[in-house]
């Protein structure tokens, strides 16, 4: 018999990411109006960026340099 998982309202990844969109969508986007994307989706992509992954630029630069793509024994640079 599989068992449901219960999950908490407000203590899960869902819920802070939520809370962390919402936050961002509260800062007033001085970009041209021709936008495709909004500042708060943006804004997103960087909070993954390092919070998931990496604790900072410096970080994912020296692993994006170090990273075998393709598993062929090579790195790629875009420097």
């Amino acid at each position: 018999m599989r068992e449901k998982i219960k999950l908490r309202k407000n203590l899960n990844g869902d819920a802070l990411f939520s809370v962390v969109h919402s936050g961002f969508e509260k800062i007033k986007d001085h970009r041209s109006n021709n936008t495709k994307i909004s500042l708060a989706d943006a804004l997103m992509s960087g909070f993954a960026m390092f919070s998931l992954k990496d604790p900072s630029l410096l970080a994912f630069e020296a692993r994006r340099c170090r990273a075998d793509p393709v598993g062929i024994g090579i790195s790629l640079s875009f420097s």
